[in-house]
């Protein structure tokens, strides 16, 4: 019970999870097949009275409800599985969903949970036909749309102890007010972008160690500094690693927030909106990242560059990591731990958050079918799943890291602060409500082709076959016919 007491404590301002509520969200977790049948919580009984017991114990209220939930999707259920994973690589095991659904049974011991997870290889169209069919209250997506999840804005006006320990929710665009931004669902688990810094490699060339108040122009120079050839090792060392070429847009949204380029000016209707791309400030974003790319590895445009990361022959001064739980247990596996640390990517260098982290947060989201007739208790359960202390400690030992903004104090316990202070400063720090497929920095959802066509222009910029110029009037133009389309 001690770890128990620890996490209530944390979690002080915790409510109780049964309490009545009136009312009326890239992740690159890794996905296991689904199982045959659905797991399905315990029905009351004997062993729900043993749950009651302990619930009461912990102060945690007990609901007297009844009724079944069904939840559908991909993510970290499908991913650690009913019973749970162990890595081939590190050796880390992780806890299945199982636990969750008993702590859930504790509180609920009348409502059986009922969880069926799925791969995430064509998820969009599979979340699709669930919601079609009409057979989940609750559905899990990496990146969902309004056309079937419930806009959860009265129940977090009406429920403050869940809007204030989150910051993060699958944000859309309302369709019939393109001004209007609404809470499609929650994030439950997040992954920041973060730059994992290669010490042995900067203090090899004399480069002094940043810290997280640097800037853009400070990463340039270390990426330059240290390319060529080690003076210590005599190996040839690449100052930087991006995100991955082929989800080069994640660059763009980087730095474009960095740079605070603004794009988009939203208009009630999709179609009068105004995208303005083909700019000297997009240019400027695009030139960014054509000097970077003078740094990288030639094998980064093949996706060949992290071959040797994290070993003994790690040969890379910066990476853009996305899986950064994953890539911290890389490093300890591989006992590099003092070689290396995290920090957020550079401040934003003007506007209205300058000072800010540039770094993206990738996210696992959550959301209520919005046709389901148990919307009340769908809600219970969403917030059970990012309130309750038990479920934030799952999280963490499933080697994910909570959305909960109090719970990511946990990650202390199972890294040091050389990787932890730049996950718990991106996510505590981020915009409230910001969220990349809806901002003024960048929208994946309503422009066409818009998202793919950053990944080709990058591709052409970073091999000499096109100026930022040509890549930004490119760009506007497709942009420009994709939106004359809809009129």
């Amino acid at each position: 019970m001690g770890k128990m007491k620890k996490l209530m404590a944390l979690l002080a301002c915790t409510a109780m999870v049964a309490g009545s509520i009136a009312g009326c969200g890239s992740s690159s977790d890794t996905s296991a097949p689904a199982p045959a049948e659905p797991a399905v919580s315990e029905p009351a009984g004997e062993s729900a009275e043993a749950g009651s017991e302990a619930a009461q114990g912990d102060s945690q209220a007990v609901s007297e409800e009844s009724g079944t939930l069904r939840m559908y999707g991909p993510g970290l259920f499908a991913a650690v599985g009913e019973n749970g994973t162990t890595d081939m690589i590190t050796g880390v095991a992780r806890p299945g969903y199982s636990e969750l659904i008993k702590r859930w049974n504790e509180l609920y011991p009348n409502v059986t949970l009922e969880i069926e997870p799925i791969p995430w290889d064509n998820w969009k169209a599979a979340i699709q036909t669930a919601a079609l069919s009409g057979d989940y209250d609750i559905l899990i997506h990496g990146n969902g749309n309004a056309d079937y999840s419930l806009d959860l804005t009265e129940y977090l006006e009406k429920d403050p102890e869940v809007k204030n320990a989150l910051t993060f929710y699958p944000y859309r665009r309302n369709p019939d007010n393109m001004t209007e931004v609404r809470p499609y669902g929650f994030s439950y688990t997040l992954n920041p972008v973060v730059c994992v810094i290669d010490k042995e490699i900067l203090k090899n060339y004399g480069v002094e160690l940043p810290d997280s108040s640097w800037s853009l122009e400070d990463m340039t120079k270390i990426a330059e500094s240290c390319t060529g050839t080690d003076p210590v090792t005599g190996k040839e060392t690449y100052g930087i690693s991006m995100v991955k070429a082929s989800d080069a847009y994640k660059n763009y949204i980087l730095i474009g927030r960095g740079m605070d380029n603004e794009i988009f000016e939203f208009s009630p209707k999709l179609s009068e909106t105004k995208v303005n791309f083909d700019t000297p400030k997009t240019q400027e974003v695009f030139d960014y990242l054509e000097e970077l790319g003078k740094y990288s590895s030639p094998d980064y445009l093949e996706g060949l560059d992290l071959a040797n990361a994290y070993t003994e022959d790690h040969n890379l001064a910066m990476i853009w990591a996305e899986d950064v739980y994953n890539v911290y247990n890389t490093i300890k596996a591989a006992g590099l731990e003092d070689r290396f640390m995290f920090l957020p990517l550079p401040k934003i260098q003007e506007g209205a958050h300058k000072g800010i982290t540039c770094s993206n947060v990738g996210d696992l989201n959550i959301c209520i079918y919005k046709d389901t007739e148990q919307k009340d208790l769908a809600w219970k359960f969403l917030k059970f799943l990012v309130t309750d202390p038990e479920v934030q400690q799952w999280f963490i030992d499933t080697n994910s890291i909570p959305a909960n903004v109090e719970a990511g104090s946990l990650l202390y316990d199972v890294m040091p602060a050389d990787y932890a202070d730049a996950i718990t400063e991106v996510i505590s720090t981020s915009p409230e409500g910001y969220n990349s497929s809806a901002s003024v920095w960048y929208d994946s959802t309503w422009f066409g082709t818009f998202q793919s066509d950053i990944v080709t222009e990058f591709d052409q910029l970073l091999k000499g076959n096109a100026t930022s110029a040509e890549v930004t009037k490119d760009i506007q133009g497709t942009v420009d016919g994709y939106l004359k389309s809809l009129n």
